[in-house]
């Protein structure tokens, strides 16, 4: 199966139907390990291997290392030419809500209410299994609702913010 994976803002296909995984065409070999009961994978690439947290979220993935997060969109070929055939590719537009990816307790909100936002800029920090994990924004725009505090406890998926993708500022 082919893949299309975006993740920090560069895209790649996977191909997966093969004996040898291939990244943009080039062969790899990896191993992907799960650590039971935890959302932890250890991604072994060569003599390399890395730990990281591999989280579903609503519209993808969010994988988390050494303190960091990103959001990754996996695609399958299939999906992706429906979605070239029927222009259902285009970016989002609207809202995007912020999802905790893990429980946690909010250690500080990097930004307010009606502040713009990028692509890349910090969000959130929340502590979980005694790391602190800085929630970074996926897209650009303005903050419309902060819905957590500092020192508040969250579960995994409660909503912490909203990031009005549309740039435009909604009556109420």
């Amino acid at each position: 199966m082919k893949y299309t994976v975006s993740l920090a803002g560069r895209t790649f296909e996977v191909d997966l139907s093969g004996p040898t995984a291939r990244v943009d065409g080039e062969a790899i070999s990896a191993a992907l390990h799960t650590v039971p009961g935890t959302p932890m994978r250890q991604l072994v690439t060569g003599d390399r291997s890395d730990l990281m947290a591999l989280v579903r979220q609503e519209g993808g993935w969010q994988v988390g290392r050494a303190g960091e997060w990103w959001d990754v969109h996996v695609i399958d070929e299939r999906t992706r030419l429906l979605r070239e055939m029927t222009g259902g590719g285009n970016a989002p537009t609207g809202d995007q809500v912020i999802k905790a990816p893990m429980p946690g307790l909010v250690l500080r909100l990097e930004v307010e209410e009606g502040q713009e936002v990028t692509h890349g800029m910090g969000l959130v920090v929340l502590e979980a299994m005694k790391m602190e994990n800085e929630i970074r924004a996926s897209v650009a725009g303005r903050v419309r609702k902060v819905h957590v505090v500092a020192g508040q406890a969250v579960e995994k998926g409660a909503v912490m913010l909203v990031i009005g993708l549309d740039h435009a500022e909604r009556p109420g």
